[in-house]
């Protein structure tokens, strides 16, 4: 009896191994194929992949993260698992940092091929993966070792038009970040012309709107021009509340019709309406004060960051009934001041606010402190960090604006999409410098990873550093292989000969220095995507079990 169950448990374990075996085998089948398709996109000599779009069409695709969006299934459960595991690790790096999908997928087939084969022979797939991390780590801190600064907009433009193939929207946002500064910000807008424009916000925007068209039309006192209205040395006064009575806005009235000059009222309010804005307006008619009520239509939490923001910058303080502070016992003290402000459909911008400068600087500071924190973080902490960076270049004026259209709303769209991924990439470059590129950083950082395993003991994890060792060489020899123009490992071999630095230039076929040539990469993106094939590959590497339902 006890045979007989010994028998049919080792029965089992050898059934139960062998699925996971096929489902592993599934997994990275699926993961494989889809690293093909982006390898192809790797480089200026990219490829294009078909798609079927449904209903007799087809869209070509040049870009990795679109190919990974747009292959969700497969026909085996096991490789639609595989696939998506990479799609998650491109979107992640793109997401993040506005390129990168094609690299990340290059860097972990190649460490997943490597790592299998040793896996097969009887390494253990846990040391492997310990190995796999503690190769990407090294090999991030020689990537970072080799970052220099931006050297300027030409080089921060050929980086933007080298990701996203879009020379005139690299150009913009090249120059508009050469401007700003490393803390500038540049908001992507849609616009209804083709093509691409830009501009600098004089001063600080924020989403707003008028009260009511009588503001833009020339009908009251300040005679607006139809699309902006513009008050110069205006005060300023910001209620984070609704004003809908006359005794609201009374008191406020009041206090400026009697300040020195009698200057033009900027009122900034949640709402504006009813008896309240009756009176505004009819103050302004009569020329008693010329006042123009605001409303900030950005939504939720941050229209109360958007108010306090407001206020700092000109020195007012924000009225609510919370903060005890309610619109009918106003005080002259409640008013800022600011050197101009300017009123439109969209937006409301406000230049030479009267506040406090270190307390400006010392918010914004802050503010860029933390957005770096969460850049590294979720989808939903990355869209907060792009919120706090907005914020802290608003603050210190350093905002510009990229205006994107095309003729129809499909290319529109893939053009503003463009376009962000654009900044972000750009905003990336200005922080973490820039490397050579064409996959010569990642050859150059093969000796450190190669002399930190010679003092690795284990040889499971020797293994899984040697399988990242390899890897390097991947993104190097695949642009290599989609120009087409030369056999990838002898020209490996050529630019080894003429020494670090040293690669192809696949646009004209020559051997030389990346960064005498201009060709290069941007240092975060290239760390971004090396550690996220490190952990997608551990990942591939180690799994005993795979899932799924039915």
């Amino acid at each position: 009896m006890t045979t007989a169950t010994t028998a049919t448990t080792r029965a089992t374990r050898t059934v139960g191994t062998t699925a996971t075996a096929d489902r592993s085998d599934a997994l990275a089948a699926g993961f494989e194929t889809l690293a093909r398709l982006l390898a192809l996109t790797l480089g200026p000599a990219r490829g294009v992949v078909l798609n079927d779009a449904g209903g007799g069409t087809a869209e070509g695709l040049a870009d990795a993260a679109t190919i990974a969006r747009r292959v969700t299934t497969l026909p085996e459960r096991g490789a639609t698992a595989g696939a998506a595991l990479l799609r998650e690790a491109v979107r992640t790096v793109v997401g993040r940092h506005g390129d990168g999908g094609a690299t990340t997928a290059v860097l972990t087939a190649a460490i997943v091929r490597h790592a299998r084969r040793m896996v097969a022979a009887g390494a253990n797939p846990v040391l492997v993966r310990d190995g796999i991390t503690a190769a990407v780590r090294c090999a991030a801190d020689a990537l970072k070792s080799q970052a220099s600064p931006v050297a300027g907009p030409d080089d921060l433009a050929g980086l933007v038009e080298a990701a996203g193939g879009d020379r005139a929207l690299a150009a913009s946002v090249g120059e508009l970040l050469d401007v700003l500064g490393p803390d500038g910000a540049v908001v992507v807008e849609e616009s209804v012309r083709t093509g691409v424009t830009h501009d600098y916000v004089d001063g600080s925007r924020w989403p707003a709107r008028p009260t009511g068209p009588e503001l833009l039309s020339g009908g009251g006192a300040f005679g607006g021009s139809h699309t902006e209205l513009t008050l110069v040395d205006p005060a300023v006064v910001v209620a984070d509340v609704v004003l809908d009575d006359l005794a609201q806005v009374v008191p406020i009235l009041e206090a400026v019709r009697a300040l020195p000059g009698r200057p033009p009222l900027l009122l900034v309010a949640q709402d504006v309406t009813g008896g309240a804005a009756t009176t505004c307006l009819l103050n302004d008619r009569r020329g008693l004060v010329v006042s123009a009520p605001v409303v900030l239509t950005t939504a939720g939490i941050r229209r109360g960051e958007d108010f306090a923001d407001l206020a700092l910058l000109t020195g007012a303080t924000v009225l609510s009934p919370e903060s005890g502070r309610p619109p009918e016992r106003f005080v002259p003290a409640y008013v800022g001041r600011a050197r101009r402000a300017v009123v439109r459909s969209g937006h409301l911008s406000v230049a030479g606010g009267d506040g406090d400068r270190q307390a400006l600087t010392d918010l914004a500071a802050r503010l860029r402190t933390r957005a770096w924190e969460l850049d590294d973080g979720a989808e939903a902490t990355t869209r907060t960090a792009d919120r706090m960076w907005l914020r802290q270049a608003r603050l210190l004026g350093r905002v510009g604006a990229v205006q994107v259209g095309a003729d129809t709303e499909a290319e529109r769209e893939d053009r503003l999409r463009t376009a962000r991924r654009a900044v972000r990439l750009a905003r990336t470059a200005l922080r973490d410098g820039v490397v050579a590129g064409g996959g010569v950083a990642y050859l150059d950082c093969v000796d450190a990873v190669r002399a930190a395993r010679t003092e690795c003991a284990d040889p499971d994890r020797a293994a899984g550093m040697d399988a990242v060792a390899a890897a390097l060489e991947a993104p190097f020899l695949r642009l290599v292989a989609n120009a087409g123009r030369r056999e990838p490992r002898v020209a490996l071999a050529a630019v080894r000969a003429l020494g670090p630095g040293h690669g192809v230039d696949v646009r004209t076929d020559r051997c030389l220095s990346m960064r005498e040539a201009g060709v290069l990469d941007v240092a975060g993106v290239a760390v971004a995507a090396l550690e996220a094939a490190g952990a997608t590959a551990g990942v591939l590497v180690s799994a005993s079990v795979v899932t799924g339902r039915g």
